[in-house]
């Protein structure tokens, strides 16, 4: 789960009583909440955070591959991995030129 701080939630995040009267006066059918699939509270259904669950909504209309946050990680791993790598092979390099130092100092004797 993701969150984004740990301060508690402003009442103003929740959704409130004229919001849930608004949803159920709508004239043009339009739906203004919906349920979290996270957690099943109600929610704006514009929100792209759960103000609740602190989940990322994604749209019933989108895919997992469509999100940015997969984007974000997915930059993140490859610049860890070769962060990593990188640090393997420096390392590697100064234990072979430890080990080629110290053979000259031994034939130099």
């Amino acid at each position: 789960m993701f969150r984004t701080s740990d301060k508690p939630l402003e009442e103003k995040e929740y959704p409130d009583e004229a919001d849930l009267a608004k949803a159920e006066n709508a004239e043009d059918g339009a739906v203004l909440l919906t349920k979290c699939p996270a957690c099943g509270e109600l929610i704006h259904e514009q929100t792209q955070q759960c103000p609740h669950c602190k989940e990322w909504i994604v749209p019933s209309g989108q895919s997992w591959r469509d999100s940015r946050k997969w984007y974000v990680r997915g930059g993140l791993y490859m610049i860890k991995t070769l962060l990593v790598n990188w640090l393997f092979w420096l390392a590697l390099m100064a234990i072979a030129g430890i080990v080629a130092i110290l053979s000259l100092v031994e034939n130099g004797k």
